[in-house]
């Protein structure tokens, strides 16, 4: 099963993007190879749908930042080794003997450095196995009894123990033969257990910068549960992991109670929270660490959010006709018997505020029905609030204002209830508009 969302949702959450300022894919990319890189892409791209896997990956995590060791490894050597790897594989030692020879006769004769630079990626090669020995060593002085990392650790050693390189030096020119043994060892007849072993520094890489975020964050990790448990999702202390001042919240739902109905004034911190909810959401599918006290949650198929949802000139669509497509294609997806995180912020308040009202309360009405899937809906017209209190699966929560001095401040803790927050007046007068106008 695979776990599905959108670039909607992507972009609503700021998940990927290596060069996008706060992006969850930047906040935890401290790899220090290109393939750690790409790795750690892939994960963010791909989360999990399965129990095991998402508690072995978090506990994996969690052991490798309680342990401390470091990943070491020089990414030039090993982009050196790289294209080493990617050479033509030879048939055995005698035509890689031969195709030393060639390379050096090209050196005396037309001044090339192609046999130079087969030397140095030569090294490279061996210069990743030395950080890879490095590696194992300090994973297995530092082993404690329960070691989930004990079978990524087992390959890494069976690899360096099984490619016979160990009386090799490294700081020192090699002769042809021992060069063309080089090629024979790791284009031939151990190519399948260096491409291996790249692959496991990649994942150890990816780990160990994971695991150092969380230690430097002090972030902790969500734990899977089953699909047939009551609770859907439930945190306490939860935060945006990329704010270093936020304020926590506790949340619960279940599937009796599988939609929150949220409300607040502009500023109070509805729409960073509803991003912390997916956010910690995605983040625990992929077995990464979170920000809260504790948590644990369901497994289900997929995310959906519907935070910043953006008009579409060329289509023509204006921003209500948008919001509406949006909320169509996810209610396919929730109709269809997906097991979904559904968070709409502020639905359709691209209408008039009769037509939002009925809208919101029709569809939220419909959507609390799904109890497999879990709902956050936030608007600001609260008599749909007042028009759901008999609807038993539904949750109220708001942010509230508190005026002082007439200026409004936010105190970012969740509230049960329906806001009673009217201060848009007042805000209006403290920014002396009429004034302005005459």
């Amino acid at each position: 099963m695979q776990f599905i969302t959108d670039k909607q949702t992507l972009a609503d959450l700021n998940l990927l993007g290596k060069y996008k300022s706060g992006s969850l894919f930047n906040f935890f990319n401290r790899v220090k190879t290109k393939g750690g890189e790409l790795l750690l892409e892939e994960m963010f791209r791909t989360p999990l749908t399965d129990v095991v896997g998402i508690n072995n990956r978090s506990a994996c995590i969690r052991y490798l930042q309680k342990i401390g060791v470091g990943f070491e490894v020089d990414n030039e050597p090993l982009e050196d080794a790289l294209q080493y790897l990617t050479g033509a594989r030879p048939s055995g030692f005698i035509a890689s003997l031969l195709g030393c020879y060639r390379l050096k006769i090209q050196e005396i004769l037309y001044h090339s450095d192609s046999f130079q630079v087969h030397q140095q990626q030569t090294k490279a090669m061996l210069q990743v196995f030395r950080s890879a020995n490095i590696l194992l060593g300090n994973l297995e002085k530092l082993e404690e009894k329960d070691n989930p990392c004990k079978s990524l650790q087992s390959r890494l050693s069976e690899v360096i123990k099984n490619v016979p390189i160990q009386h090799f030096e490294l700081d020192r020119p090699y002769s042809l033969q021992e060069t063309a043994q080089f090629q024979d060892l790791f284009l031939n007849k151990f190519r399948n257990q260096v491409e291996q072993l790249f692959h496991i520094l990649y994942e150890f890489d990816v780990l160990i910068s994971i695991a150092s975020v969380a230690a430097e964050r002090k972030l902790s990790y969500a734990k899977a549960s089953i699909r047939d448990s009551d609770i859907l999702m439930e945190a306490e202390n939860l935060k945006h992991p990329t704010l270093s001042d936020a304020i926590g919240n506790s949340f619960s739902l279940s599937r009796e109670k599988n939609l929150v109905f949220l409300t607040g004034a502009n500023m109070a911190g509805k729409s960073t929270w509803m991003k912390t909810l997916g956010v910690s959401f995605y983040l625990a599918h992929m077995g990464f660490p979170i920000a809260a006290d504790r948590m644990t949650f369901q497994v289900m198929e997929g995310i959906f959010t519907s935070i910043n949802v953006p008009d579409d000139i060329d289509a023509g669509w204006s921003h209500f006709y948008a919001e509406v497509i949006r909320v169509k294609s996810v209610a396919k997806e929730v109709s269809d018997g997906k097991r979904l995180f559904v968070l709409f912020d502020e639905l359709f308040k691209g209408t008039n505020v009769k037509d939002a009202y009925d809208a919101t309360l029709a569809v939220t009405e419909r959507l609390a029905g799904y109890k497999t899937c879990a709902f956050v809906i936030s608007t600001h017209i609260i008599e749909v609030g007042e028009a759901l209190l008999n609807t038993p699966s539904v949750i109220f929560r708001y942010m509230p204002t508190i005026m002082v001095n007439s200026k409004p401040q936010y105190t970012y803790h969740l509230t049960e209830g329906i806001t009673t927050d009217r201060q848009g007046m007042i805000i209006i007068e403290n920014e002396k508009i009429l004034e302005i106008l005459g």
